[in-house]
């Protein structure tokens, strides 16, 4: 493979993206329809770039009521290639949360592996899964004397999550698998600013995996 040196890049980008997912006022998340979005990235020597390639990435997810009321199934699955270029082996990579945006060059991190170090899988291509089993545990719906919060849900999630990163041929058993729990606080902050927080413990099951210990905000999708 290529080096690790610093590359001048120069590219057009578009994306085309339908997001019909809904949630209700008692929604814990997303809680019906899906999502689904393609990207283009064409990087070329006449936009100024070191290299001449394309990147393609596809991202779909949907969002399933369980039991009537407000129980999620949460999936997601998500896919990347390159053309040209070749010895570039540098475009995708995968573990621990996305961290970068969708039209990055190199090492573009669009999955969630959790259990992973991070980036820790890189490829020309990728693939990745994910399903979540989203409950609520407590559903106050109120603030606390004359603090400014109000706490609207308290969840929890059980998970599995499944992604590779290579160049060549993919390889089933070349997948690296993880699971865990999530609790999860969605609170608003004077009454009127969301704020959503989770705590998760994952565990990979594969090469380089380990038990780790994630606070982040927001949802993994």
């Amino acid at each position: 493979g290529e080096s690790n040196e610093r590359l001048d890049v120069g590219g057009i980008e578009t994306a085309w993206a339908l997001n019909p997912a809904r949630s209700y006022p008692w929604s814990i998340s997303p809680i019906d329809g899906g999502r689904l979005r393609l990207g283009w990235l064409r990087e070329a020597e006449w936009l100024g770039s070191d290299l001449s390639l394309d990147k393609l990435t596809a991202d779909g997810r949907a969002y399933l009521r369980l039991f009537g009321k407000r129980d999620v199934l949460a999936l997601r699955a998500q896919g990347g290639t390159t053309r040209g270029e070749p010895d570039f082996e540098r475009s995708f990579a995968v573990g621990g949360y996305p961290d970068s945006g969708v039209f990055d060059l190199v090492r573009t991190n669009l999955a969630v592996l959790r259990g992973y170090p991070d980036d820790a899988f890189t490829g020309r291509r990728f693939v990745a899964a994910n399903a979540e089993y989203r409950f609520p545990i407590f559903s106050p719906q109120r603030g606390w004397r004359s603090l400014p919060l109000f706490l609207r849900h308290l969840r929890g999630t059980v998970f599995l999550d499944a992604a590779n990163a290579w160049s060549g041929e993919l390889r089933l058993d070349d997948l690296k698998t993880s699971a865990g729990v999530s609790l999860g606080l969605d609170t608003a902050v004077g009454y009127a600013l969301p704020f959503t927080a989770e705590l998760t413990v994952a565990h990979g099951f594969d090469e380089l995996g380990d038990t780790k210990l994630y606070v982040r905000m927001g949802f993994a999708f």
